[in-house]
């Protein structure tokens, strides 16, 4: 059985390399080899972007695990991973910051006891009595964060004379830290230090975080150690606006000289350059979307590969959000039987998902006018979008990708959303790859609107929830059920109801996966579903008070009751049927 979804997981250690990063990874595993101590590497990126993958697979690599003396000992780093993000639950500044120290400082006394318990007895006693000397003094001014009075403060923790002195409790680490490492030399273990990866800094208060770097800095920054951090840029840069403002051109240097004194080395991940396609394609054969015969499709896998780098973009846990909803999609359609789904609807309906992933604001204004090929100025004014100015109407002219009218209306939706502003020319390339995808012989808008109508349960926008049509919109509802829910609202039509669910139940058990429904709020659209030409519309039915009118074949039957759905009506119907279907029903 296929899984159903791509955990939002950092990848495991030793898992294979689906973005092509290792290259980078192993780069970076031979400058931790051969660098001097201490350094600090910044492991930069974006929440989402890989970074605690990336130091997954660095610790994999080089440390220790504990649990294989025969491999620990060629492994050159002993590593220490700290969860800031876990760190900082439910705590204080104070407290996150105490809860760190003690768990870099567990972490280390754990290592050491491991290795060397009774030579390394005296060092680890004196750094432990240190750090509660430490201890005592952030929980007093924990404490007092909360209003208690100083007497009472002293009650609680006692109020002794010894005085807290970092610089000793940071010399005793390295004390600590440089017993063990000669005593490993003496087993012949040549262990070059300690290595410390600081993970999710990006999760929590921006502020807290660079009081986390400089914590490293001035206390755990010692000889025979590195930390990875892995930090979004940003974060620092939100994180200092209390000591230096809004960042500005003229301050833009404070902001970096405070980053370039704690890091030595900066390392952005290569989100550029990962292998999207690679990783793409396997996903979805791993959830059973696409399957062998389609990998073997070069110009399709290519479109998925376009319309995924053209919205979501290249962030593993944006990609993974997408193939999930994929996924769910894929799911909803075996249980309503529409399984055997040919290639440009599983490529239109993917490209559909990364708009409504990307461009909520798009995604609604297909759900309104799916025919987005026939947009024009009148669909604009519906949309009530602000007027081009003359100069902008000019400089569109001269693009490609704004040179037919539908595309101009694409342009003026954009304008109403700086984000949108930003990606027009993206959002244009995508919606003109996608008209490519739906065949010729069929209606553009109907396929549109018939793959948006199966999409839509994933959107998280409000707007896309069926409501009532204004006059002139085009709204339209995916399965029976919605679109039961949306006439039950409409008093006059209720009786009819019971008959209309049997004419519906009718077509959808004679005719079986031949034909596809369309609901919207004025009437019900029974079209083929393998058309021969352009034409596929075998029947309208008009929704009228407490009856319904079918067109079809140029005349229209007015049916107030059950029994006016004859067989005489059903014979014409099959007729019109198989005049349009290149499979006949007999």
């Amino acid at each position: 059985m296929k899984n159903s979804n791509i955990i939002d997981k950092p990848r495991k250690a030793g898992a294979p390399d689906l973005l092509g990063v290792d290259d980078y990874m192993k780069a970076l595993i031979k400058f931790v080899e051969t660098c001097n101590m201490p350094t600090t590497i910044a492991v930069q990126g974006e929440w989402g972007s890989g970074k605690t993958s990336m130091l997954n697979q660095i610790k994999h690599e080089i440390c220790e695990t504990g649990l294989n003396k025969e491999l620990d000992d060629k492994l050159p780093y002993y590593g220490i991973w700290i969860n800031t993000w876990q760190y900082s639950i439910m705590k204080t500044r104070e407290e996150t910051l105490m809860a760190i120290i003690g768990g870099l400082t567990n972490e280390i006394s754990k290592i050491i006891k491991r290795k060397h318990e009774t030579q390394s007895q005296a060092v680890l006693n004196k750094v432990s009595s240190l750090f509660g000397k430490i201890a005592k003094a952030g929980a007093k001014a924990a404490v007092s964060q909360i209003g208690l009075e100083g007497d009472l403060i002293d009650a609680v923790i006692g109020n002794g004379e010894d005085t807290v002195d970092l610089l000793n409790f940071k010399n005793s680490l390295q004390e600590a830290i440089n017993t063990c490492l000669e005593l490993d030399k003496k087993q012949g273990n040549n262990n070059r230090g300690f290595i410390f990866f600081i993970d999710d800094l990006d999760r929590i208060d921006p502020p807290v975080a660079v009081e986390i770097l400089e914590l490293i800095k001035n206390i755990f920054e010692v000889d025979n150690c590195i930390f990875v951090l892995a930090i979004d840029y940003e974060v620092v840069v939100k994180g200092l606006v209390p000591k230096f403002g809004p960042l500005t051109d003229k301050n833009e240097r404070e902001f970096r000289s405070f980053f370039d004194k704690i890091i030595q080395l900066p390392f952005s991940m290569p989100v550029a350059m990962y292998d999207v396609n690679h990783f793409l394609i396997q996903s979805l054969e791993d959830i059973g979307y696409i399957d062998e015969k389609f990998v073997e499709n070069e110009s399709m896998k290519d479109r998925l590969t376009d319309f995924a780098m053209l919205s979501v973009g290249t962030n593993p846990r944006s990609l993974k959000r997408l193939i999930n909803t994929i996924s769910l999609l894929k799911i909803i359609g075996e249980q309503k039987n529409e399984n055997g789904k040919q290639v440009y609807e599983l490529v239109v309906n993917f490209g559909l998902v990364c708009i409504q992933i990307a461009y909520p604001k798009i995604y609604q204004a297909l759900i309104e006018e799916p025919d987005y090929k026939s947009w024009t100025d009148k669909t604009a004014k519906k949309m009530r979008l602000i007027e081009l100015s003359e100069s902008q109407s000019i400089a569109l002219k001269d693009t490609t990708e704004f040179d037919e009218e539908w595309e101009i209306v694409l342009f003026r939706i954009c304008q109403n959303d700086p984000y949108l502003s930003s990606r027009a020319f993206q959002i244009s390339l995508l919606l003109n790859y996608l008209s490519e995808i739906v065949p010729n012989n069929l209606d553009f808008g109907d396929e549109i609107a018939r793959i948006l109508g199966a999409s839509s349960v994933t959107s998280v926008s409000l707007d896309s929830i069926p409501k009532q049509a204004k006059k002139g919109e085009k709204i339209r509802f995916e399965g029976w059920q919605g679109f039961e829910q949306m006439l039950k609202g409409n008093k006059a039509i209720t009786t009819f109801l019971p008959d209309l669910k049997t004419i519906h139940d009718y077509f959808e058990t004679e005719y079986k996966d031949l034909i596809q429904f369309n609901y919207t709020p004025n009437f019900l659209t029974i079209a083929c579903k393998y058309p021969s030409s352009r034409s596929r519309t075998i029947i309208f039915i008009r929704l009228k008070k407490e009856s319904v009118l079918f067109e079809y074949s140029g005349k229209t039957v007015l049916i107030s009751i059950i029994s006016d759905f004859n067989d005489t009506v059903k014979s014409e119907l099959k007729i019109r049927f198989n005049e349009l279907s290149t499979k006949q029903l007999k």
